[in-house]
């Protein structure tokens, strides 16, 4: 029995406790429904809440933008316009903003401050400021009615004035027409004097021309006349002097030391000098025009005791032939008792290295005895002038020519070039090469100076050969002293 009432009140608490349960899951689902219910409304609350300060916001702006159109709250043209667009769907605000641009456009561009009332501030300005405008112009008028009266009487006065001096000037016109018909009458008189007078000149200057045109070729007939007769004793001239400068001048009376030293038949009298140089010709030559030296000496020493003796050494020379007694010497730049004149034109350029060598000239004729009357540089400078001692005039390098016109810097040295050698030529003063001149003034051999490069010259590679030995009379050293040939010991 016992358990039996256990069991019941196990089940009873069971039951009891279930019944419980159930009563506290229905509060609960009550209060979670409950809860949910007033969420909504608190949120539907906060949205209205929202959209209320929203629309209170804009009406405020609104406020705020009607109140900076009309003036009583400042506010730039931007910041209208900023504020307007915050308003993308109110039209009324879009209408006000419109009328307002429109409003607005009757300021000027300069006006910083726009708004209605500052429009009425300015209209108002504008209507006071066009009355005074009216009253200043009405008064203008009235000024200028009081001038038009004024000035229309002195233009009254001014054309009565004008009348008067018209018809003086009429009457001064027509006595002027008759004087101009009588001045005209006599200029018409004159011009026909005029022509009849321009034909007699006329007639007088074809007869004048016509003898001045006899006249001149007359006269060129002349001048070509003597132009051929100066030709003509230029060249006899030449043939003078070359009388004179063209022979030979002395020849070798004895040969010693081994050929080395000459004795020459020139001295004090002659008025040689020690450094002139001479060169060696055949013993049968007479004219130096067509020889060719065999040899070149150097006077070094001058006799004083005798009038017509010197010594002589044989200068270095690859090409050195036998010297013998006889033999003639002959010299450009020294003439017996006179000196020897130089012309020089160019560039002068003796070892074919492109550069002027003219001091190494002047210095060779100077040595030589001779000096330099006339002397044209390369540059255009021109020393001295050609005169009638002038002998020789030594020509150097031609100038270079590009198309057929000289070169720019050239020109002027050609034409000065030209000049010189047609006085030179009229003159009788012969024309010599550079080389040669060289070759009778400077020593060959040791002396010479090869080139190298593109300046060289395929005569100074020339092959040797043995010499033949001259004729006539022998060398000094196998010669008695009467001449006659002595046969060697030493065979």
């Amino acid at each position: 029995m016992a358990r039996d009432r256990n069991l019941y009140v196990w089940q009873a608490y069971v039951i009891v406790m279930s019944f419980v349960s159930l009563l506290c899951i229905g509060a609960l689902c009550y209060v979670v429904f409950q809860s949910g219910t007033n969420f909504k409304q608190v949120k539907e609350a906060e949205t209205k809440m929202r959209e209320a300060d929203a629309k209170a916001t804009e009406e405020r702006k609104k406020s705020q933008l009607l109140s900076m159109i009309l003036g009583s709250q400042p506010g730039t043209q931007v910041e209208i316009e900023q504020m307007a667009s915050s308003f993308p769907n109110a039209t009324e605000v879009a209408d006000v903003q419109k009328k307002y641009n429109a409003d607005m456009a009757l300021f000027g561009p300069n006006s910083a401050e726009k708004n209605y009332r500052k429009l009425v501030e300015t209209l108002m300005q504008t209507v006071r400021e066009k009355n005074i405008q009216v009253e200043a112009q009405s008064r203008k008028e009235v000024e200028l009615n009081a001038n038009y009266e004024t000035a229309l009487k002195q233009w009254t006065l001014n054309t009565e004035a004008e009348r008067k001096r018209a018809d003086t000037l009429a009457s001064q016109l027509e006595q002027a027409t008759v004087t101009y018909t009588q001045k005209e009458k006599e200029r018409q008189d004159e011009i026909t004097q005029i022509k009849t007078e321009q034909q007699r000149v006329a007639k007088q200057r074809e007869a004048e021309k016509a003898q001045y045109q006899k006249d001149i070729t007359e006269v060129t007939r002349k001048r070509d006349e003597l132009a051929k007769q100066n030709e003509i004793l230029g060249k006899q001239l030449e043939e003078i002097k070359g009388e004179d400068f063209q022979y030979v001048q002395g020849k070798i009376t004895e040969v010693t030391d081994g050929g080395n030293t000459v004795y020459l038949n020139l001295g004090k009298a002659d008025g040689l000098r020690p450094g002139v140089r001479f060169a060696v010709l055949d013993d049968t030559a007479s004219k130096v025009a067509d020889q060719k030296p065999k040899a070149r000496l150097e006077v070094v020493d001058v006799n004083q005791q005798t009038e017509h003796l010197s010594r002589a050494r044989v200068l270095p020379d690859r090409k050195h032939a036998t010297i013998l007694r006889g033999d003639k010497i002959y010299s450009p730049a020294w003439q017996p008792g006179r000196k020897v004149s130089f012309g020089l034109v160019g560039k002068l350029d003796i070892d074919g290295d492109g550069k002027d060598d003219r001091d190494t000239v002047r210095a060779l004729i100077a040595q030589n005895g001779g000096d330099v009357s006339v002397d044209l540089r390369p540059d255009g400078r021109i020393d001295g002038n050609l005169s009638v001692n002038t002998r020789w005039l030594v020509v150097g390098d031609e100038f270079k020519v590009l198309g057929d016109k000289l070169e720019g810097a050239n020109e002027v040295v050609a034409r000065r070039r030209l000049e010189i050698e047609q006085q030179a030529k009229a003159m009788g003063v012969s024309r010599i090469n550079l080389d040669k001149l060289m070759g009778y003034l400077r020593g060959s051999g040791e002396e010479d100076v090869v080139p190298l490069g593109s300046a060289n010259r395929a005569s100074d590679f020339i092959r040797r050969e043995a010499g033949v030995p001259s004729t006539g009379r022998v060398s000094g050293l196998y010669q008695s002293s009467d001449g006659k040939s002595v046969p060697s010991e030493n065979p």
